[in-house]
């Protein structure tokens, strides 16, 4: 009897000690779920990050007040997470340099022109064929385009870039020292022109000579005659002082040149959904405030020419068409530079945003 007892006292001293390592078990099974959970949750959270942004116009200008708004409506969708420091001036290199940085990691973002970019990704070079836009609305409308977004960052993913938008961009205009109204007035005048061979083949077919030189030294190379003007627009005249070499400026608004912003593929990368989702965001907000002033700045920066004592020229309707007439081999010349599904996707895009 005695036996029995210790035998049925040891049964249930078994079966409370399985029930113990049981609710131990489930336990640990319920702690590394909440670990794995929290592992997600942490890997989802974006770290701080300070990121380079350069770019070569001054920090005077209107494209380092866009970018500013951009990063701080980043750093405000990302509750402080990601933060920017601005290198105007061309201070982390030119465009060029810029590109090489972004592409290699060594810069982690900056704002080059698409002349420049077209040197590594060809197609870009859509964005700088002349008279190819009705207005700024219409170059907006195809640039805002989701359209676009996605197209252009296949490109810019295949050599390492990601495209992330532009927020400025401004018409272009021909500075001289002689008024000129039409190719013909060109004359064989050396113009200062942008890297890239487009805008050198452009004065080429107008009439003009040219020579690519560092923004920088522009100033220098006209006052001293190296160039006689430069291929340029009023915002960068007005920065720059140009108005104190040049005489003329002829508004041809041949094409309206922003710089494109692009961040190192692999930075991008790293950035959590949300933080990208967030920059995206931005840079749209930005872009469809800053449209609306557009029209109204570039007559405003005409007029400032004028107060400085240069001599706007502002073409007629006839004088504008020879400068489009002039401007048609450049489009065959370059349908093939460019790639032709590409050059022909990007024409059905602009005109189906007309």
């Amino acid at each position: 009897m005695r036996e029995r007892k210790y035998r049925v006292i040891s049964f249930l001293l078994t079966a409370a000690l399985m029930v113990t390592l049981l609710a131990g078990c489930g336990k640990s099974s319920s702690s590394s779920e909440n670990t794995s959970s929290e592992t997600e949750t942490k890997e989802e959270t974006q770290e701080a990050i300070t990121l380079q942004w350069g770019y070569t116009p001054p920090a005077e200008g209107e494209d380092s007040k866009l970018h500013m708004q951009i990063g701080d409506l980043v750093s405000e969708y990302t509750d402080g997470a990601v933060t920017y420091e601005y290198y105007a001036g061309g201070a982390l290199g030119n465009e060029k340099v810029s590109l090489e940085g972004v592409v290699s990691g060594t810069i982690n973002q900056a704002s080059i022109s698409p002349n420049v970019v077209a040197t590594v990704a060809p197609e870009f070079n859509v964005l700088c064929l002349p008279f190819l836009f009705d207005d700024v609305n219409h170059f907006y409308r195809v640039i805002s385009s989701d359209e676009y977004y996605e197209k252009m960052n296949e490109v810019a993913n295949s050599v390492g870039l990601q495209y992330l938008g532009e927020e400025f961009f401004a018409p272009r205009t021909i500075g001289t020292l002689k008024p000129v109204y039409t190719p013909d007035d060109a004359d064989g005048q050396i113009l200062r022109v942008m890297d890239g061979t487009i805008y050198t083949d452009m004065m080429k077919l107008w009439g003009f000579g040219s020579s690519v030189i560092a923004y920088g030294e522009t100033y220098t190379a006209v006052q001293q005659g190296v160039v006689d003007g430069l291929e340029n627009s009023n915002d960068g005249n007005l920065s720059m002082k140009f108005y104190e070499v040049i005489d003329y400026s002829t508004n041809t608004y041949h094409v309206y040149h922003g710089q494109a912003t692009f961040m190192n593929l692999d930075q991008w990368n790293a950035l959590t959904a949300d933080t990208q989702e967030a920059i995206k965001k931005a840079w749209k907000e930005v872009s469809a405030e800053s449209i609306k002033k557009f029209p109204a700045l570039y007559e405003e920066q005409a007029q400032q020419m004028r107060d400085n004592g240069v001599e706007v020229i502002d073409l007629t309707d006839e004088q504008r068409q020879t400068w489009k007439d002039a401007s048609e081999p450049l489009y065959e010349q370059y349908r093939g530079v460019i790639g032709e599904d590409f050059y022909d996707w990007f024409m059905e895009l602009v005109e189906s945003q007309r």
